[in-house]
This record gives C-alpha cells, sequence and structure tokens, in this order.
C-alpha cells in the first residue's frame, strides 16, 4: 500500500514537472523583497562561477503538501548530475524509484520493473533534464517560457519562476529556488500547483566536483 502511495506521488509530481522542468512553507515569505536591478546584476554574476561545476552530488528530502492531508508526505532520496548530461534522481525511502538521464534517452527502475524512453520524442522530460540541470548550477531560465522575478529573503537569494505558456499554466502556478548566499547552490525547490498543493525538495550535503563513479548511472 505504501509503496503504491509512494508510486503515484512520484507519477503525479512527474505529470507536473512534464510541462516546466521542492518540506514546509518557505520560512519568511512575508520579509521577501524584490532585489534593486544592481542586485539583479551582482546575482547573476555570481552564479557564473557555478559554471565551473561538472558534477553535483546530493541528499534529498521531499515533502508533498496535498489539501485533503493534515501531514505532508514525506520521501528521501540521493541526486547526482554529471555534466553536460547525465543525471540520476533516485527515491529510496520508504519506496524506491529511481530516474536516470544518459544517452538522450530516460531510464526508469521502479522497484524494479525497468523501462526507457528516447527523450528525443518527449520534449517534456526533456525540459525536466534541462531545468533541473540548470538550477544546480545556478540558473539560465528560458524567459520564453518563464516570467522571472529575483528576491532577497533574510540571508537567501530566491528565484520564482511562473509560466508563460498557458499549457504549463494548468499544471504549475510557480516554481520557487531558494539559493544559499554562501556558495550560491540552490537549497531549496518549491513547485506550486494551480490547487495550491505544493511539492518542496530540500537538498543538503551537496558535493561539487567530486568524482561519480559510472555505476550511479545504472538502472
Amino acid at each position: 500500500m505504501k509503496a503504491n502511495l509512494g508510486y503515484r506521488i512520484v507519477k503525479n509530481w512527474v505529470k507536473l514537472m512534464l510541462l516546466a522542468v521542492c518540506l514546509l512553507p518557505l520560512a519568511g515569505w512575508a520579509q521577501m523583497k524584490a532585489m534593486s536591478a544592481q542586485e539583479v546584476q551582482a546575482f547573476q554574476q555570481a552564479l557564473k562561477q557555478l559554471a565551473t561545476v561538472k558534477t553535483l552530488s546530493a541528499d534529498f528530502v521531499q515533502y508533498k503538501h496535498l489539501s485533503f492531508m493534515k501531514k505532508p508526505v514525506e520521501s528521501s532520496g540521493k541526486l547526482f548530475i554529471v555534466q553536460p548530461d547525465r543525471l540520476s534522481w533516485s527515491y529510496t525511502a520508504p519506496f524506491n524509484y529511481k530516474m536516470v538521464f544518459k544517452d538522450n534517452k530516460i531510464f526508469i527502475n521502479d522497484e524494479g520493473k525497468k523501462r526507457s524512453m528516447d527523450l528525443g520524442n518527449s520534449k517534456q522530460f526533456e525540459k525536466i533534464s534541462k531545468l533541473v540541470t540548470n538550477s544546480m548550477q545556478g540558473g539560465r531560465y528560458d524567459e520564453k517560457e518563464f516570467a522571472v522575478a529575483y528576491f532577497k529573503d533574510g540571508g537567501n537569494d530566491v528565484v520564482r519562476l511562473t509560466p508563460k505558456l498557458s499549457e504549463a499554466k494548468k499544471y504549475i502556478q510557480e516554481i520557487v529556488l531558494r539559493f544559499s548566499s554562501t556558495n550560491r547552490q540552490v537549497q531549496e525547490v518549491k513547485l506550486v500547483e494551480p490547487s495550491k498543493d505544493y511539492t518542496r525538495f530540500v537538498l543538503k550535503n551537496t558535493q561539487i566536483n567530486k568524482q561519480i563513479h559510472d555505476s550511479v548511472f545504472d538502472y
């Protein structure tokens, strides 16, 4: 039963991320202040250092907030990125579900059931791979698809992405990225649905430019 619930949650998340491509409400929303033009320029300049990121690994905790549930549904796992085109997103608790992007394909292992598809035939999954990877490198967002706004929230920098395309708006209200003020890495990602349900991911134990074994991308 838990595995089935977890599977449905992941499936719902993937469905949402298809057209765009996440813990508790972001603290300090009331204190968020729009960046000035000078602050935006300084922030973007600081992000350029992330272009040197060749590999990234991190633990993540995901909290799925649903209006009909008193507590968020929690799951956790590992994220690995090797530039330019390999990404592994693996849930390890309370269920096992792994997505691997490599060689222009996506490979899925759902509790031992494996399947794959060609990324070239799925622009939606291609968007997932590109947005996740770009976010980990500080963000290079297609402003034809997203309205991009920059904010200060305490000691952190926040980027809010609002979809412009009508099809995407059916599934996503906004994506909120919170960056560390010390190393400019993404700390949290929040995806808000039109229903106001949302998913929030917190990244921790992030390691940059450490060797990642090829076996990580097996599935």
